[in-house]
């Protein structure tokens, strides 16, 4: 199917019988496997090449065993050198969504009273009776030529500190929610706009927080703390936002990109996002390197590129993701 020549806004988003407001299955096509993906055409690609100006990089991956005890019940990292006469290998154990992560479409369901299906339908018992494995497998970005854009970060976190002077941040293991409001007044405080296939990024400060506390702290925080993260608020006014924007994927540095735990399941981010919009989710960037590169030169608008993981009908992936100013 090609793609549209023009994208509806929220409430234009055709209706799927039996599904939410919101359900943009139709937008890509019947067998669409990308989503908003689909935005990152050779055309666009183009276009954010132009955002190279100084050849500058870095890379958006959190070390693999970070955070040291991850949240809801996921497995350390594990890491084993294997020793032979005159070599060593690598062995590896890890949850790919423990550390630095893209939620691929077989993440969430959607669920109510009749059915669970995943983006486009897919049942989810097709899946747990493995009728068919590789249906939203994030091997389909792989084959897309993998994820490659103009990114945007918005740095909340220097926002706050600059125009907030005297007030504390809020703690990012304390459920508080970042109003899209703010990420409007953040994007002109930087002088960033925002475009149609962009990557979305946004700076809590979670790292930040992480890297500089104890490890009593990040284990209380992280994984005893009742799932009470810093992130962009839920809600309606926030799902328009995003699909008006028409991002090609979120993310940011934070447990689950939006605040946690989820109080009003109809408006949860994760639940629409994903199964309903097509829209990926990133999550636990390491954006300190970047926040700091970005004011040094100015500017928060940068060439984006990530190599999932091939694993067909994976569930997600570490991002792999490399920025360019």
């Amino acid at each position: 199917m090609p793609l549209p020549t023009t994208l509806p806004d929220y409430d234009s988003i055709p209706p799927v019988p039996g599904m939410p407001d919101g359900t943009a299955w139709t937008v890509w096509g019947a067998s669409d496997q990308l989503g908003a993906l689909n935005l990152l055409t050779p055309a666009n690609t183009l276009q954010a090449i132009q955002e190279v100006r100084t050849g500058k990089r870095v890379q958006l991956d959190w070390s693999m065993d970070k955070p040291r005890w991850p949240s809801f019940g996921r497995i350390q990292f594990g890491h084993k050198v294997l020793f032979k006469p005159q070599s060593a290998q690598d062995e590896v154990h890890f949850n790919t969504q423990s550390s630095t992560q893209w939620d691929g479409f077989k993440h969430i369901a959607h669920a109510d009273e009749t059915q669970r299906v995943f983006y486009q339908g897919l049942p989810m018992d097709d899946v747990i009776e493995e009728k068919d494995t590789l249906k939203n497998g994030i091997h389909h970005w792989v084959e897309a030529g993998g994820i490659a854009g103009r990114g945007v970060l918005l740095d909340w976190y220097r926002w706050h500190t600059l125009t907030r002077p005297g007030v504390a941040h809020p703690s990012p293991v304390t459920s508080y929610g970042i109003p899209v409001s703010e990420l409007d007044a953040v994007a002109a405080f930087q002088g960033t706009s925002l475009r149609t296939g962009d990557i979305l990024i946004v700076r809590s400060g979670f790292t930040k927080w992480y890297n500089g506390t104890t490890d009593e702290e990040r284990r209380r925080g992280v994984a005893e703390n009742g799932f009470h993260f810093i992130g962009v608020a839920p809600g309606r006014e926030t799902k328009e936002w995003i699909w008006n924007h028409h991002f090609a994927a979120v993310a940011g540095d934070t447990v689950a990109f939006e605040q946690f735990p989820i109080t009003d399941r109809a408006h949860c981010l994760h639940n629409w996002l994903i199964p309903l919009a097509g829209i990926t989710i990133g999550e636990l960037f390491n954006l300190e390197e970047l926040a700091a590169l970005c004011e040094q030169e100015g500017r928060w608008s940068f060439f984006f590129t990530s190599a999932p993981l091939n694993v067909p009908g994976g569930v997600a992936s570490s991002p792999n993701a490399i920025v360019i100013l």
